[in-house]
Parts: structure tokens; sequence; C-alpha cells
């Protein structure tokens, strides 16, 4: 994804996130797809990456009917649980994310620390929230597929084109929503 268009999608991002509330029959279909303990994952996610993940779902749901196919349940539950390893945090500390990344990845990861004041350990989970949700994924007793595409998520797509196309569907999806 160029800059510009990663500039594009976070601030779509953003606004997005500034009304984040679910319509109750989105609840009840995030519900009826989940487990008890995956259930109350998605849940205690900040409001906003429930927002995200339901759009996700949505998405997804709508590329596979556009192409005349069922989509695969494991990916429907990864799109409703990708993120639950972010955990709950300040906007300030997700702004502070994406711009030290712009700026310098190299300093943003230098500033990360999963010890440190909670400013950097919420800079940590952002970087790593895949292999933190699905740590929480397998101890829900989540598909393994499902987890092994949350664990996945945030590499490159192109990392997965040939050896596992459903994972690279999935990480496009989730950069374009």
């Amino acid at each position: 994804m160029s800059t510009l268009a990663r500039v594009r999608y976070r601030v779509r991002q953003f606004i997005r996130g500034l009304r984040p509330a679910l319509m109750p029959t989105e609840i009840a279909l995030a519900r009826s797809m989940l487990n008890p303990a995956e259930f109350s994952l998605f849940l205690h996610a900040e409001a906003r990456d429930r927002r995200h993940s339901v759009d996700l779902l949505l998405l997804l749901n709508r590329e596979a009917e556009a192409e005349d196919r069922i989509p695969d349940q494991p990916i429907l539950i990864a799109a409703l649980l990708h993120d639950v390893g972010k955990g709950r945090m300040a906007t300030w500390h997700r702004i502070a994310f994406v711009l030290l990344n712009a700026v310098s990845p190299p300093l943003a990861r230098r500033v990360e620390d999963a010890q440190g004041a909670e400013w950097r350990r919420s800079l940590w989970r952002l970087r790593h929230h895949a292999a933190l949700g699905a740590d929480l994924l397998e101890a829900a007793g989540t598909d393994p597929r499902a987890v092994r595409i949350v664990r996945a998520h945030t590499s490159p797509a192109a990392d997965y084109d040939e050896r596992d196309p459903q994972v690279a569907r999935f990480i496009r999806a989730d950069d374009r929503v």
C-alpha cells in the first residue's frame, strides 16, 4: 500500500472510530457466531475495534456473495476477533503509534515496551496485537484456522498470496475497512 493510500486509510479509520456503536442486530450476529469465551473477548474489545471487526465481517460476506461462494466460518470468526489483542488504550496512544511508525519505525520500536509506562505498553500491544490476540483465542477454544488467520493478519498480504490465499484475502480486506 502506498504512503498516500495508507494515510487515507488511517484517516477513514479514525473518522469511523468516532461513531463506533453497533446495532443490536450486529451484536446478535456476533453472539450467534462466537462461543461464550470468544463473545466475551469481542465485548471487551474497544468499541472502535468492535465496529471495525463487524465492518470487516460484512465486507468478507459481501465479497463471498459477489463471488458466489460461501465464506468459511473460520475467516468470519477471525474477522470478529482479529483485534482483541490490542486491549484498551487512549486514542492518543493509537495516534502516536501511527505517527511514530510513519515518521520513524525504528524510533517507534525503541519506545515500545511491554513493561514500561502505560503509553509505552499500549504501543507495544499495538505492534504485537496479532500474536497476543491469537494467544487469547487459543485459550478461548477458537477454531485453529481462525487463530492462524489472526496471528498472520498484520503481515503483508503478498507473503501469503501463494501459500494461503485465504489469509491474503483477509489481510487485503482488513486494509480496506
